[in-house]
């Protein structure tokens, strides 16, 4: 029986097996994200880029504020910016 790099093994069926990549690991994660919700400050005309270091400036500082908590906990994941689109009044009026 003769060998070939190409074509395996030259006599009968030829078979390279079967390949299942329906559990490959990526390293592909979240990279962009929109929240909206309710905010004590912020835009309400368009969206905010919002990253670690203008977080309290842009939305305020409420870590009772479900909203608010959601954007952090996104950015605590590693999301470099999140656009948020703030509607409504303040989450603490209702």
């Amino acid at each position: 029986m003769n060998t070939t790099k190409i074509l395996g093994e030259a006599i009968g069926i030829q078979s390279q097996g079967i390949i299942d990549n329906t559990e490959t690991l990526t390293n592909e994660g979240l990279t962009s994200a929109v929240i909206v919700g309710q905010f004590i400050r912020g835009r309400f005309d368009k969206p905010m880029t919002i990253h670690k270091g203008n977080i309290r400036g842009q939305l305020g500082y409420e870590p009772q504020n479900p909203f608010y908590n959601a954007v952090q906990d996104c950015l605590d994941t590693g999301v470099p910016s999140i656009q948020v689109l703030r509607v409504g009044g303040t989450h603490s009026e209702e």
